[in-house]
């Protein structure tokens, strides 16, 4: 087996096995990559992403706050804040996740942000929060918010 040294490295092969749904393969060095770079956003993502993949929750919900808290753009907190909260609600932790989907949306509102926030508010009965955000979804974006309400009405 190959080492890698360089952060580069770890990326081109990570990206490789993500792509080819070598699910497995891209868990074991993506946890490579965060041991051997712990200060790296990247490196973090990556893991929570290959962990998720494997339904490692748990595992994909730390590494996927380790990512957000190292992140340095809003458009990598946004990421990392996605990738957490799914881990989240696949816990059934959907005030924790929720939590998280609100301290992004200060910094950078986008439309998967407003229906992953509308989800969490329906899971969590926050009935006035949820019309808020499907509110923003539509502004954001017309024909995502009408599907995502024709879905819920069965149509």
């Amino acid at each position: 087996m190959v080492e890698f040294t360089k952060k580069e490295a770890f990326a081109r092969q990570l990206a490789i096995f993500i792509r080819n749904e070598d699910r497995q393969r891209a868990y074991e060095l993506s946890k490579e990559f965060a041991n051997k770079f712990p200060g790296e956003m990247l490196a973090h993502f990556l893991l929570a992403l290959a962990a998720y993949r494997i339904d490692k929750f748990d595992e994909a919900k730390s590494e996927g706050r380790k990512a957000f808290n190292l992140a340095s753009s809003a458009e990598d907190m946004l990421v990392t804040a996605l990738l957490a909260s799914s881990a989240h609600y696949n816990l059934g932790e959907y005030t924790q996740g929720y939590d998280l989907l609100k301290a992004i949306e200060k910094r950078k509102s986008t439309d998967e942000l407003q229906k992953r926030m509308f989800i969490f508010a329906m899971a969590l009965n926050k009935s006035d929060e949820a019309l808020y955000h499907m509110d923003q979804l539509f502004k954001l974006n017309e024909t995502m918010a009408a599907d995502m309400v024709l879905k819920m009405l069965g149509i």
